[in-house]
């Protein structure tokens, strides 16, 4: 699917669905286990100012420089401001509510 030049809402499901067609990209480039939504997304509450909230696990772990590509990608992928997270990356205060709520691809 083609990147608008100009920024409009996706929904969920487009999203998701969008993770799963790159799964395998993600597995093979980035070693990507899981990825996952959460926040506004997750809880179908977006507006055209929200970023999409991702969290995501490595089956090993991968340097910064690649962390940087793989949100540079997503990024890219669903025009959006994205903030990416791994479960250990995200506030011991938030965490377990965070992981509750992520709806995986």
């Amino acid at each position: 699917m083609p990147i608008s030049p100009t920024k409009h809402m996706q929904d969920t499901a487009g999203i998701l669905d969008q993770l799963r067609g790159m799964r395998h990209e993600l597995e093979e480039q980035y070693h990507v286990k899981r990825i996952g939504i959460f926040g506004s997304y997750a809880k179908k509450a977006q507006t055209d100012e929200s970023d999409l909230d991702l969290v995501v696990e490595f089956s090993r772990p991968i340097g910064m420089l690649a962390f940087v590509h793989l949100k540079d990608l997503l990024s890219q992928k669903f025009n959006l401001r994205i903030d990416l997270v791994t479960p250990d990356g995200l506030h011991p205060l938030i965490r377990d509510r965070v992981m509750h709520e992520v709806v995986y691809a």
